[in-house]
């Protein structure tokens, strides 16, 4: 012990000390407190910060807790007011659809009076991830009205036509499918050919017209649309020609046509369900 207080560090302790006393005892004199009461500041100073911080978060999270229920209440109520107009906003997307559908009909109906439609405007339910033809579902069936054959159109163009029919449901091949098969011709120079498709073009989007005669004049640019029989009406635009080449046996030419109307890009569609050409046809037989 005796070591110790002869030591440096001994008297380094007594100098910051006797520095420290030193300090308080000018900072008494200059505010006019007692050193006593200086050193009890000193001591007491840490807990009443503690104080101070414990006073702020009570007082910070008191009324979230206390009123915990209410706000649960109120969180609940939001939410399901937020649901409401979501569901508003879904109802408000499909009439604006709707509308517009109906003023292609009408639009259609104007240029193909004799045309025959189903009740409702035909929605696109599923789709076919691998097909790279583009086909679809749609919510309409036999119930109401569709058949094998019906032409699937838009405004814009062709899309394709009825493949399969179930009561409450039917499928779609579009115009890219080797399914969807029906004359067509070029409306500049009534170029005439079969639609004939390939896998390998419709991967890049396009449909082929074969049997175009080897001295035709058809070329790029060129709209090519449907061909009136029994079964399809006539003048119905399919797309453009973005290509003609000669087929290997030099005897016929081919046309690969851009349809007008994308089919994977579609979520409702019209369905021609008759015709006037198509019911003489059926009244016929």
């Amino acid at each position: 012990m005796k070591e110790f207080i002869r030591s440096l560090k001994f008297k380094i302790i007594i100098c910051v000390f006797a520095l420290l006393v030193g300090f308080m005892v000018y900072a008494a004199a200059a505010t006019n407190v007692s050193l006593p009461e200086m050193s009890l500041q000193t001591i007491t100073s840490p807990f009443a910060r503690l104080s101070t911080a414990i006073s702020g978060f009570v007082e910070g999270n008191l009324d979230t807790i206390v009123n915990a229920e209410r706000y649960k209440a109120e969180n609940e109520e939001l939410r399901q007011t937020i649901a409401e107009l979501q569901r508003q906003i879904v109802d408000i997307d499909e009439l604006l659809t709707d509308n517009r559908l109906l003023r292609e009909m009408l639009d259609i109906s104007a240029e193909n009076p004799d045309f025959e439609w189903p009740d409702n405007i035909a929605r696109i339910t599923a789709r076919n991830a691998n097909d790279v033809f583009g086909g679809f579902t749609i919510d309409l069936g036999s119930e109401d009205g569709v058949s094998l054959q019906d032409f699937v159109i838009t405004e814009i163009g062709v899309v394709g036509m009825v493949s399969s029919v179930a009561p409450l449901h039917s499928q779609v091949s579009t115009v890219l499918s080797p399914e969807t098969t029906f004359g067509v011709m070029t409306t500049r120079g009534n170029v005439q050919g079969v639609l004939q498709n390939d896998i390998l073009h419709a991967r890049d989007g396009l449909a082929r017209v074969s049997y175009i005669a080897r001295d035709a004049d058809i070329q790029e640019g060129d709209i090519v649309v449907t061909i009136g029989t029994d079964m399809f009406p006539g003048n119905q635009i399919i797309g453009e020609v973005a290509e003609v080449y000669d087929d290997p046996n030099g005897m016929s030419r081919h046309a690969l046509v851009r349809p007008s109307e994308d089919a994977f890009r579609l979520s409702n569609v019209l369905v021609v369900t008759g015709f006037e050409g198509r019911a003489k046809s059926e009244d016929n037989e």
